[in-house]
């Protein structure tokens, strides 16, 4: 193979191998971090709501501006409830910031940045998360996570707390293979610009790294120059070896190009996108049990301001005596968006409650981990989509009215009383990213359902 031919292939095979990942990987890598940042967001409200943490409250105000990793410093066990909470609230923003405003693309992941992004990812240790972590911040995690797991807390909170440290371990897998595969490409990339612009008109004994340091400076635009790449240039180009260690790069490019696609569509049958997406949905239920907590609270707090201290007795006297509760009737407010005009609704509040707890329980059973499993499995693919479609459309028409009966009861009350509410903000958002995923693993299947349509239309086997 002349040096022609080699440069001639290996561009080709990197041309390729840069739309994969443009079009199929990054993606899906975007995915990750998006349900990377859901359940941090999760852990963050979980350890505040427990008085784990100091909720930072600059947090909403803090603009990343580029990807950086946040502080990791020592800190004293006097503030530690306050620096776990500003680092927890950084890396948060962090994740924000790269799911919504970075690109996800090859030429956006340079090995600088993928640096940075490897360290805002194994900022805390989520597969290794013991109190001889091997930083300071992961040490006060598995602490909070060990007070939670072995104190007095009630179910939701564990279930809450082992699915996000369960899909926090999953996708830090997943996200660091990813980025491990990029990291790679760029290297070989690397290589070809040096080769078209600084080696190709040298000879075996000119192509030192000296020499080529001279040239790389005048013709490589100020890009680094990493001397261990360039020793595996010298070996593939030059040395007697060289034509097994270029088949090598060619095949390594190729066969993890193509190997994983072709896996992909065969054997990740399209059955499993939904189940997968169930499987994020079930998320929801822990968010949703919170929220259900929060506004049981509130309708509470409301009533026995209207009604004083007869509401209170009157309410003792039906639990003792296990008299039917007076039914709760809110009337909730809202702009549509079509009309631009004011919609007033009236719910019943212990309808809704009661409604909404079966709604939980169903989300519960999607978790893969679950007992459900199996009956799920045994569903054909057109009744899982069907169940799949509808729990996404519940959970959506659930966030609206939560928002709904957010603003009610902090509306409801005097200002001097407000502090007394407990706002959902964080759980409806942290819901929101969850219909927003299950809306993707949904977009997903229809596209892969339309490309197989259309494999078939064509005649090819797909």
């Amino acid at each position: 193979m002349s040096d022609i031919e080699f440069l001639s292939k290996l561009k080709e095979a990197l041309d390729a191998r840069r739309a994969w990942f443009d079009n199929y990987e990054l993606p899906k890598l975007k995915e990750e971090f998006r349900v990377f940042h859901t359940n941090i967001s999760i852990l963050y409200d979980l350890f505040a709501k427990k008085g784990f943490i100091i909720e930072d409250i600059y947090k909403n105000e803090a603009k990343v501006g580029d990807l950086s990793v946040p502080p990791t410093g020592s800190f004293s066990d006097a503030n530690k409830r306050e620096q776990l909470g500003m680092r927890i609230a950084a890396l948060d923003n962090e994740l924000d910031f790269l799911v919504n405003f970075h690109g996800f693309t090859v030429s956006a992941l340079n090995q600088d940045k993928i640096k940075i992004i490897i360290g805002i990812v194994k900022y805390i240790d989520w597969l290794h998360l013991t109190p001889d972590g091997i930083n300071v911040t992961t040490q006060a995690v598995s602490d909070v996570v060990s007070n939670i797991r072995h104190g007095a807390s009630d179910p939701i909170t564990s279930k809450t707390l082992t699915d996000s440290l369960a899909a926090l371990s999953g996708v830090t897998r997943t996200i660091i293979n990813t980025l491990k595969l990029i990291s790679d490409f760029n290297r070989e990339q690397y290589k070809y610009d040096i080769r078209v612009n600084v080696t190709s008109s040298m000879s075996a004994s000119e192509a030192t790294p000296s020499n080529i340091n001279k040239k790389f400076s005048q013709t490589m635009g100020g890009k680094p120059f990493y001397v261990e790449l360039i020793n595996e240039l010298i070996k593939e180009d030059y040395s007697a070896d060289s034509k097994a260690l270029q088949a090598g790069v060619l095949q390594r490019l190729t066969v993890e190009m193509n190997n994983p696609s072709k896996t992909a569509k065969t054997s990740h049958s399209f059955k499993s996108i939904l189940m997968e997406g169930l499987n994020s949905l079930s998320l929801a239920s822990s968010i949703l049990s919170e929220i259900l907590v929060k506004i049981k609270r509130n309708s509470d707090f409301l009533e026995n301001q209207k009604h004083g201290i007869w509401e209170f007795i009157k309410k003792l006297v039906a639990q003792i005596t296990n008299a039917e509760k007076d039914q709760t009737i809110y009337e909730l407010e809202s702009i549509d968006a079509n009309t631009n005009k004011l919609v007033r609704e009236k719910i019943n509040f212990n309808t809704f409650c009661s409604m909404l707890e079966k709604r939980i329980d169903i989300l519960a059973a999607f978790s893969l981990s679950g007992n459900s499993v199996k009956k799920l499995e045994a569903m054909d693919e057109e009744s899982l989509k069907n169940l799949f479609q509808r729990n996404i459309k519940e959970v959506e028409n659930y966030h609206k009215l939560l928002d709904k009966f957010d603003n009610y009861f902090k509306n409801a009350v005097e200002k001097s009383s407000r502090s007394k509410i407990n706002g959902i903000k964080p759980e409806l958002s942290a819901l929101k990213n969850i219909t927003i995923k299950a809306n993707e693993k949904l977009q997903d299947y229809n596209i892969g359902k339309e490309e197989e349509k259309q494999f078939q239309q064509l005649g090819i086997d797909n």
